[in-house]
């Protein structure tokens, strides 16, 4: 996807290396990747969302929107 848009991206996390930064490195940030089988509903778009915000108490806000959204604002951003 990343290659697609012109986005440079790196898998940091080969072979388990657990990088001490994050799993994927994409235009200079690190993220880390997680996978499970399924994740709560409630992080999940409804109606016609198109991503989820969300906080705990006295955290700062996230966003959960597929990844693809992601990359192409990225890519906006950074042409």
């Amino acid at each position: 996807m990343c290659k697609e848009l012109n986005i440079e991206a790196y898998n940091r996390d080969r072979g388990g290396a657990n990088h001490e930064k994050g799993d994927v490195e994409i235009e200079g940030k690190y993220y880390g990747c997680k996978r499970r089988k399924t994740v709560p509903r409630w992080v999940l778009p409804e109606k016609e969302e198109v991503g989820v915000v969300f906080r705990g108490d006295n955290m700062k806000p996230m966003i959960a929107i597929p990844l693809e959204h992601f990359l192409l604002m990225l890519s906006i951003v950074t042409e």
